[in-house]
């Protein structure tokens, strides 16, 4: 997140707000710039090929947006995101998702390489 973002993001001193709602807002902010977080490398840019590549699974908008944020590794993962995963998609599907979110969403330091057996691997990029 830029400083431009941060200052949008700034809650106005003269409207009370709940003590609450300020300590939410802080905290989403300092966790999606954090260098922690897979969302803080992301750019417009690659969401939107994510998100073309993810639209023929027909997946919901909450499936979308966990994906995006959190940029499932395995299919244990995205077991753990995607609603009634096993009744809904079969395992080749599930590597398929895997493999657009590792390859169009990256995180630094990784690339993704596809196996000879048809599977992906995450391997640091040293």
């Amino acid at each position: 997140m830029d400083e431009k973002q941060r200052e949008q993001a700034k809650i106005d001193p003269n409207v009370k707000f709940a003590e609450s709602l300020k300590t939410i807002q802080f905290e989403v902010i300092q966790n999606l710039s954090s260098q922690q977080s897979p969302s803080s490398t992301q750019t417009p840019e690659q969401i939107e090929a994510t998100l073309t590549n993810l639209k023929r699974y027909n997946l919901t908008k909450s499936e979308k947006l966990q994906l995006i944020n959190l940029r499932p590794q395995s299919i244990a993962e995205l077991e753990l995101i995607i609603e009634d995963c096993e009744d809904r998609f079969e395992m080749d599907t599930l590597r398929e998702m895997i493999y657009i979110v590792g390859s169009k969403l990256p995180m630094p330091g990784k690339v993704v390489r596809r196996l000879e057996s048809g599977t992906e691997a995450l391997d640091d990029d040293r």
